[in-house]
Parts: structure tokens; sequence; C-alpha cells
């Protein structure tokens, strides 16, 4: 006949627990599951699970050592309950809060990759400098020896999308198909007006009364990237409207090639990460170190 009363060794059971604000408490945990304990706040979940289990687990065990370990015990002391059955050997992982930024991963959150950057600096030889030993900072995307030059350790690659400021893809370029156009006719990051563009575009065979969804990519990719087919002037006003002004000496505008609206964000997206670029841009993962963080060597 099989023997239907239950074994010690299926579940943990406290009996009468009055550790901090527990009051008499006696419970039956499972064993070999996910056991949650949760409450309000002040109900006692961390008494019951670190202030009674973990610690007397981590007293019996330490009971177990030898003489010279057991001093340790000084510090342990026996949590106010009656009896606790079916204890096995516990881990305890405590709650930390810790501040951490884009460069943070579980690794250095944790602290565990400053240990394997210490291992490979210890047993690892420089490919390039034959039997030269290397240091740890070889192995940290925080630190010029080590990050990828690319992504400067980041691990992810941040760039312009057009879709963040394509705003009505139905439309023209005159008629707002970009966000990026003001009120007055410039175009932000562009350099030059709307009626300048055109001269571009015109340039380039095509016009910008065809709405955005309808031209071609090689169209797109003037307006993107720029054109060497005429020189056109640069700036917000004509030279006509700045002859009005009083108290300055208008001068022509400077003229160059058209460069491209992409072309002029990215640069300004590698000088300065402002709040006002950042809002056009997203990030994959890093073309040259694949995500990694590290350089090649």
């Amino acid at each position: 006949m099989k023997n239907s009363i239950p074994s010690l060794d299926d579940a943990i059971r406290v009996n009468s627990a009055n550790e901090n604000n527990l009051q008499g408490l006696s419970v039956r945990i499972p064993k070999n599951k996910y056991i949650l304990v949760t409450g309000v706040s002040g109900s006692g979940k961390s008494s019951l699970v670190h202030g009674v289990i973990a610690a007397e687990a981590k007293r019996r065990y330490l009971e177990q050592l030898n003489p010279k370990v057991r001093t340790l015990l000084a510090g342990v002391k026996r949590p106010d309950v009656e009896s606790i059955q079916g204890l096995s050997p516990v881990v305890s992982l405590d709650q930390i809060h810790s501040s951490h930024t884009i460069r943070s991963t579980v690794g250095t959150l944790s602290g565990i990759y400053d240990h394997f950057r210490l291992l490979f600096a210890r047993f690892g030889i420089h490919p390039e400098k034959g039997s030269h030993f290397i240091n740890k900072s070889h192995f940290s995307f925080n630190q010029p020896e080590g990050a990828c030059p690319h992504c400067n350790g980041i691990g992810e690659d941040e760039y312009i999308d057009p879709s963040t400021f394509i705003l009505n893809p139905d439309k023209t370029v005159k008629d707002g198909a970009l966000s990026l156009t003001t009120p007055t006719g410039y175009i932000i990051y562009s350099q030059v007006t709307i009626d300048v563009l055109q001269v571009v575009c015109e340039a380039e065979g095509f016009s910008l009364d065809i709405p955005w969804n309808e031209m071609t990519d090689a169209q797109k990719s003037i307006i993107y990237y720029g054109s060497e087919a005429v020189k056109v002037p640069f700036g917000k006003h004509t030279l006509e409207s700045r002859m009005k002004w009083t108290g300055i000496t208008a001068k022509p505008r400077e003229e160059g090639y058209f460069r491209g609206v992409l072309t002029i964000m990215e640069e300004i997206l590698k000088r300065d990460r402002n709040k006002n670029i950042l809002k056009y841009t997203k990030s994959r993962k890093c073309k040259v170190c694949n995500g990694k963080r590290l350089n090649s060597q």
C-alpha cells in the first residue's frame, strides 16, 4: 500500500514565525515550483523569505562547516521561528537599485564583465604584438583601447530615418510633404528654400510638383543627398528681401552645390546629438562590430 503521508521533501514548512512583524505565521511552501509571495507593504513578505527561510538556511549551512569557519556564526542569529522543516540550501538574491546608462549591460551592472576583462587580460595574447600581454582596458567597450571606433562602444549605430520627417507623402514638397518645411518656404537642414530646391530638381530633370510618393528613388536621392548639376544660393532670405532690412549692408548669398537634407542632418548628428536632431534618428546594430561593442583587435 502506497504511503499517503506527504514527504518532508515536497515542501518547506514554517511553523509559528514571529520574525519582525510576523505574528505566529505558519505556512507550507511547495518545492520545485515558482512561488510568488505578495501582499501590502509591511505585511511581512521580506521577513518571511529573507528574514526566516533564507536566514535559517544560511545558519544551518554554516553549522556544518569546520570550527574555524563556524566563527562566522557569531554574526548569524537564529530567526524567531518555532521550527522549519524540509529546508534545502538556498540562494538569496537581494534587490539592488543601480543607475544605468546607454552603455550599461547585464555584465556591467552585475560586475561580471569586470571579471571577464581581467580573465582575458591575464591569459590573452595580443594578436599583433606576439607575446606582449594586454591589459583589461583592451576588453572594455567603455575605454578607447577596447571600444569599437565606429559606434564608440555603444553597439548601436544611430542614423537619420527619413520616415521621421515625411509628414504627408501624398502631397508635394511645395504643399507640405516634409515636416522640415517652414511656413516661409525654407527647408530646415537643407540650407535652401523650396524655390531654390526647385531649380536643383529642374536641372536634374524633374519637378517638386510631383507628389512625394510618386517620385522615383533617384529623384528622392537628389533631395536626400544633393546634386552637382547646378550651383545655387544658400540661406533663408533672398537678396531682395534683405535689401529692405535697416541697419545692415546686404550682401549676396553664398553659393554652392546643394548638399542634400540627409547629408547635412547626418553631419549634425555626428557633431552634436541635440534633442532637435535626435527626434529624426533611429538605432540599428553597429555594422562594424555587429553589436559586440569591442574593436576588431
